[in-house]
């Protein structure tokens, strides 16, 4: 009994974290299902957990035969993620981008004529690390997003101060295409708003 109850013990953590949300997934060739998705641990892992019926058999589907998927929040809210592609940016020639082939499972943030996106890493109450993760922004009619920022649990950048090399990144991305944007840029604005600053900032300044 004591052998049962400290094993009970050390799965609950595990039992906890496998939580499926109501959700709709959406396939490469267009179809969809409505069932319940277990949200990735890693933004790279390879499958995604998927049931029909809130107490049915699991499938799983590779990330590269999903296109995205949506779930209802505990708030009642909806949650949407997309398969996205990323780049490699040179860290001596940040104009240096090499697309990949690679994809993640990355929230939708804000998308407008640039994009803001975040892999999310869960949290292992074991060993009490993740809980946070990345944020990316894609240009408009890419397919493909760029390192941008990470961030804590609590969706706040890890690196606030690290305005300038933020900057360096944005500038390689965008300097070409909307050098008014650049021009724009804030710190404070930045500290007080995060990275969805960008996008909005993005649309004053460079919008259709």
């Amino acid at each position: 009994m004591k052998k049962t109850a400290l094993l009970l013990l050390l799965l609950l953590p595990l039992m906890v974290s496998a939580k499926f949300y109501k959700a709709k997934i959406t396939f490469n060739d267009g179809s969809s299902k409505n069932g319940y998705i277990e949200l990735p641990e890693y933004p790279d892992d390879s499958k995604i957990k998927f049931k029909e019926e809130q107490k049915g058999k699991i499938e799983k589907y590779k990330i590269d035969e999903v296109n995205n998927f949506e779930i209802t929040t505990d708030k009642n809210e909806i949650a949407k993620y997309i398969t996205l592609k990323l780049a490699d940016q040179s860290l001596f020639n940040r104009k240096k981008i090499k697309p990949g082939d690679k994809k993640i499972w990355a929230k939708i943030i804000k998308e407008g004529e640039i994009s803001l996106y975040a892999g999310y890493f869960a949290y292992n109450p074991g060993t009490k690390t993740g809980g946070g993760g990345t944020y990316y922004i894609k240009r408009q009619n890419e397919d493909f997003a760029l390192y941008l920022n990470e961030f804590g649990g609590n969706g706040l950048s890890v690196c606030m101060n690290c305005f300038p090399d933020l900057k360096k990144t944005l500038t390689a991305y965008f300097e070409e295409i909307c050098p008014k944007f650049l021009e724009s840029l804030s710190k404070e604005e930045f500290k007080k708003k995060g990275e969805s600053y960008f996008v909005d900032l993005y649309e004053q300044n460079c919008g259709n």
